[in-house]
């Protein structure tokens, strides 16, 4: 017993060296990256005024914490940069900011080397498989920005874990399973939006599963009958989540004028940039048809903004011109909310039913997406860190920060991921080439599990699951926003933990004689 506990603890010990040294590296040698203005937002505003302005909750509040402490640290030490202990929000210091870029490595860490311990039991298939993670720096340089898509990458890993062991269990699982599974939903859909596409995650692994007992020459009804009420039951959580969700920021506004509200139609100004490339007659004749297609005053009233701003040459890849001129039309600056949910209204009329116009901005911002590799995300990350040195007006706060003082300049950073190899080593490989090799593991998997007389249905709609919403959550960002490297961060992620449950499941099944998931 006392060998196999030491045994045991060597094994995750290596596993876990493997994770952290790319961590450990990237501490020591690159400053803290930032996701631009957004991040700004999220860290230095109060958590109810970032969430009136479309930024989800949870990632507002959670980096409060390390903010606090480090600003304690730095008053201990005698830093007057820390500012005065009345200050209604934690001042922005290397401390705290160190703090949450540690504690962001250190969660995406043990997150991953969960999983990975949960998708396979043998040892050298569990070191290959953190080794493949350890060697994609896209994950890390994300765990070392500042930036709300970082609490979504850990989270995603949690939830996907949570969801492994629902279906592992079965009917066995008890509620305590799904009550955490439930909560860590929750969380996911309080850090990003477009997270909601996972609520569909289980109950299609469990629809999937339970439509392949049902068909399946050697299926069995009851396995069918049993996935079916794991669906149902997976689809009543799945809706409670969203209710709750959208109810606690909600909540904690109720007391305020900051009331929380959809923002999809700020998001789709930067959509609006295909209008720029298309000829004058075609762009009227789009412009006119959508006017005339919608009963919203407020709509017709940003349509004729945007004609004028056309024919004044105005490049539509800003929205600041376009808002500024708009706040005066609806009342001025107190008025942000009628604002809104015009631009929300007229976000729909683009989009249903979309032009073949935006419908080729569409797809091809999504054609361009899946051929990049991951790399380019990681380079993405270093020019929004530079957007500082052009915008210190705008982000006072970062001025005395280690990533922005001394020598530091935009030039310097954006030539970081070029002095180091570790960020090219996926460079050749892209998300499309990605998912045929995801889909060979997905083959070789039915091919084992077959000959193995293994049920593979709940682990296959899973992955596959797994790999739907992240090209969903891609494909919406393209239909809501033009393209930017970092809306590909949840394809990948998706797509690597779906092919290392391929990987791991398909490795034990071949090392033991016959098995039932």
């Amino acid at each position: 017993m006392v060998r196999r506990f030491a045994v045991d603890f060597l094994r995750n010990s290596l596993l876990l060296l493997c994770l952290f040294a790319p961590s450990a590296w990237m501490i020591a040698t690159i400053p803290p990256l930032w996701r631009d203005a957004d991040a700004y937002v999220q860290v230095t505003q109060k958590p109810l005024v970032a969430t009136f302005w479309g930024h989800a909750p949870a990632y507002c509040y959670v980096a409060k914490v390390p903010l606090f402490l480090g600003e304690q640290i730095e008053r201990l030490r005698g830093n007057t940069a820390a500012g005065p202990p009345e200050r209604p929000q934690p001042a922005l210091t290397d401390a705290g900011i160190w703090l949450l870029i540690v504690g962001q490595h250190l969660g995406m860490n043990v997150a991953i080397f969960c999983f990975i311990t949960a998708v396979t039991s043998l040892f050298l298939v569990r070191l290959a498989l953190a080794l493949t993670w350890a060697s994609n720096a896209l994950f890390y340089i994300f765990a070392h920005c500042v930036g709300s898509e970082t609490l979504g990458l850990i989270l995603i890993v949690v939830l996907t874990l949570k969801a492994l062991r629902l279906i592992q269990k079965g009917e066995a699982a008890g509620w305590t399973d799904w009550y955490l599974f439930a909560v860590v939903l929750v969380l996911c859909l309080l850090s990003r939006d477009l997270n909601l596409a996972l609520v569909a995650l289980l109950p299609a692994a469990f629809l999937m599963s339970s439509a392949i007992n049902l068909i399946a020459k050697h299926g069995s009804r009851s396995l069918a009958a049993a996935s079916f009420r794991q669906a149902v039951i997976a689809i009543a959580v799945g809706l409670a989540c969203v209710a709750v969700a959208h109810s606690i920021p909600q909540g904690l506004a109720r007391k305020t004028r900051l009331h929380p509200h959809s923002r999809i139609g700020y998001t789709f100004l930067w959509r609006l940039h295909f209008l720029n490339d298309l000829p004058a007659d075609s762009r009227t004749a789009l412009l006119q048809r959508i006017s005339a297609s919608t009963q919203s005053e407020g709509v017709r009233k940003l349509i004729a903004l945007l004609e004028q701003m056309l024919v004044e040459k105005a490049d539509l890849s800003n929205p600041k011109p376009l808002l500024e001129r708009a706040i005066p039309l609806f009342g001025g600056s107190l008025y942000w909310e009628n604002l809104d949910r015009s631009l929300n209204q007229m976000a729909f009329a683009f989009l249903w039913p979309p032009s073949p116009e935006l419908r080729h901005a569409i797809r091809t911002d999504l054609v361009a997406g899946l051929k990049q590799p991951s790399t380019l995300i990681s380079e993405y990350l270093f020019a929004t860190t530079a957007y500082y040195f052009q915008h210190q007006a705008e982000t006072p706060a970062c001025a005395n920060l280690v990533t922005f003082r001394g020598d530091m300049n935009a030039d310097r950073i954006s030539q970081l991921p070029f002095r180091y190899r570790y960020f090219h080593l996926w460079q050749s490989l892209t998300s499309s080439w990605a998912f045929f090799l995801w889909l060979g593991s997905g083959m070789v998997f039915l091919v084992v599990a077959r000959r193995k007389l293994t049920s593979a249905s709940a682990i296959m709609g899973l992955a596959i699951g797994l790999t739907f919403a992240g090209f969903l959550i891609f494909a919406i960002t393209c239909v809501l926003h033009d393209y930017e490297p970092r809306f590909s961060l949840s394809m990948w992620e998706l797509l690597f933990l779906s092919f290392f449950l391929f990987a791991g499941v398909t490795a034990d099944l071949l090392a033991q004689k016959r098995s039932k998931l």
